[in-house]
């Protein structure tokens, strides 16, 4: 399975040329993408409506960090991918976190869909040998 039109991502992103280039590479591979200035709007939104969250690390009031935190702590935990300039600013404790999926900007489009759908179980570690 691919990602497609029913495939819904939320960005996440205080720079607004960041975020309207993310939402429009999204768009590009037929992916829909809302996009949020802070972490404050997709939380006053219905955040379990996405199926994956593209978030900067570094921006004002709540981090990256923090919302994949508030995310994962919902009835329906919702994925998130963190994106920085900063990689060094992530601490030794979140990098040993399993879960935690980091990008380094300028994001590479080819990773950011191999990591949506990796996260999302669509990845070729998790096909099927019939390719589902």
């Amino acid at each position: 399975m691919s990602l497609d039109e029913n495939t819904v991502i939320a960005i996440v992103e205080d720079d607004e040329l960041v975020r309207a280039s993310l939402a429009g590479l999204l768009r590009s591979f037929g992916i829909r993408a809302e996009a949020f200035s802070s972490a404050g709007d997709l939380l006053a939104t219905d955040p379990d409506r996405f199926d994956c969250v593209v978030s900067d690390l570094q921006m004002p009031g709540m981090t990256g960090l923090d919302l994949r935190r508030v995310l994962s702590n919902r009835d329906k935990a919702v994925p998130v991918i963190i994106v920085t300039a900063y990689p060094e600013r992530v601490s030794d404790v979140s990098r040993s976190d399993d879960g935690l999926h980091l990008l380094e900007k300028p994001v590479d489009s080819g990773q950011l869909i191999a990591c949506i759908e990796t996260v999302l179980g669509r990845g070729i570690e998790h096909q099927t040998s019939d390719g589902r």
